[in-house]
């Protein structure tokens, strides 16, 4: 394994991107706290660590969507646990930890709509250069490496390790 970026950078990159979504957050003049849904398992990691940086009041849930197994990502999206936090009229932060084809992100927007937020904004910790996936905010650009750590995991394995690597 090869160390790209230690937790050292990747806590420095999330401090900032928390002060500009708060930002972000206070300037559109939405009266409710905003809601922030972690995409399980990848994005438990990256999302602990956004949201206790965040200094307003929020809302929190979770959402487990699987997209592959193992480094195969061919056997479509299927959401196993929903959400149970009311989005009506609300601002989103979708947080996950990298969209690679971006097919488990389209569903769970899909299935978000169904709640009428206001928006809802993607926010990832790692985004892949030149990728043509729509994200609002991520700490983090990284190369086509297949990477774990830091939440991400090799077949279930390496969620732990605190920094990110490159296999």
């Amino acid at each position: 394994m090869k160390m790209l970026l230690t937790n050292s950078q990747i806590t420095r990159e999330v401090y900032k991107l928390s002060h500009e979504i708060t930002q972000d957050h206070l300037k559109s003049g939405n009266k409710f706290p905003p809601v922030f849904i972690c995409i399980l398992n990848g994005g438990f990691m990256f999302f602990t660590d956004l949201v206790k940086q965040i200094d307003i009041n929020m809302e929190i849930d979770f959402i487990r969507a699987k997209s592959y197994e193992g480094q195969d990502n061919s056997g479509g999206v299927k959401i196993s646990k929903g959400i149970e936090t009311d989005l009506q009229g609300k601002r989103v932060y979708l947080v996950d930890d990298l969209i690679d084809t971006g097919e488990t992100v389209k569903e769970i927007l899909f299935y978000l709509e169904d709640y009428r937020p206001e928006e809802i904004k993607v926010v990832t910790a790692f985004h892949r250069k030149g990728s043509s996936h729509p994200v609002d905010f991520y700490a983090c650009e990284i190369g086509d490496e297949w990477i774990v750590g830091y939440g991400l995991d090799d077949n279930k394995l390496k969620r732990n390790l605190t920094n990110l690597y490159a296999l």
